[in-house]
């Protein structure tokens, strides 16, 4: 049997929403074995103050970043260190379940999905990229990359998928992925990009996942709404949470700068 587990990178600038999201996992994802909580260091006792049940709070085994913003991306590609589960479902503190799921639902003829878009499709009105990532991405895996590989939570990975592209960093760059990571300027790297794109390019790790393209596939109905954490868990979010995680009504977002 595939054992599961839930990983959740988080940081004291997120501790509000932390609580809604693990009340949406209770009330609609089954099949889980675990929920792994990693924080920075020195954000574990606030962390430690939500009075965890099932959860398992762990500190960061990374030296603190200068800019969690990269630090948390480089958590994300160790975790493994943090569990032996056969497959790990990555969860940020801003995303709430909408409707009940297990993991097999991730899961394409028997391996997990990963949805990807051409970046051909992603292109503003005037002609000029719509992301970033494609050059950024090119650069950290020193390949030709088509697609954009960061297009829906939550994403399910191999366990083993993880040590094997920090294998291909090294011996890409000659040095660890935190190491890679932090030398980016700019906050130039994408954790989901990067991974996406070593597996759909690597003959070994291609298999491993169903690609699935969003333009001949089409976009499949999403599991969780993502809200937008930098601007801070406001009333009005907290009242449509209440109100959807209660049994109240479906997820009403009449807000600015909710997005999905």
């Amino acid at each position: 049997m595939i054992t599961t587990d839930i990983f959740l990178r988080s940081f004291s600038g997120d501790l509000a929403w932390v609580p809604w999201a693990l009340k949406s996992i209770a009330k609609f994802v089954t099949g889980i074995r675990d929920i792994i909580i990693v924080v920075p260091a020195n954000d574990y006792d606030r962390f430690k103050s939500l009075n965890f049940t099932r959860e398992l709070l762990c500190s960061s085994r990374l030296e603190p970043f200068k800019d969690d913003y990269l630090g948390q991306q480089a958590d994300k590609l160790m975790a493994d260190l943090y569990t032996d589960a056969d497959c790990i479902i990555y969860w940020d503190s801003d995303c709430i379940a909408t409707r009940k799921f297990k993991p097999e639902d991730l899961f394409v003829d028997g391996t997990p999905r990963w949805l990807m878009t051409p970046y051909s499709k992603l292109v503003k009105p005037g002609g000029s990229p719509d992301t970033p990532w494609q050059p950024i991405t090119e650069k950290a895996i020193a390949h030709p990359v088509a697609f954009e590989f960061m297009r829906a939570h939550p994403f399910i990975v191999p366990w083993d998928a993880l040590s094997a592209f920090r294998r291909f960093m090294q011996s890409t760059h000659g040095c660890s992925v935190r190491e890679y990571i932090e030398k980016q300027a700019g906050r130039s790297f994408s954790e989901w990009n990067a991974l996406g794109a070593w597996a759909y390019y690597d003959e070994k790790a291609h298999d491993r996942f169903y690609w699935w393209n969003t333009e001949t596939d089409g976009v499949p109905e999403p599991f969780v709404h993502q809200f937008w954490s930098w601007g801070g868990l406001r009333n009005a979010e907290r009242e449509a949470l209440e109100k959807f995680l209660s049994g109240q009504g479906p997820l009403e977002l009449p807000w600015e700068g909710a997005k999905s």
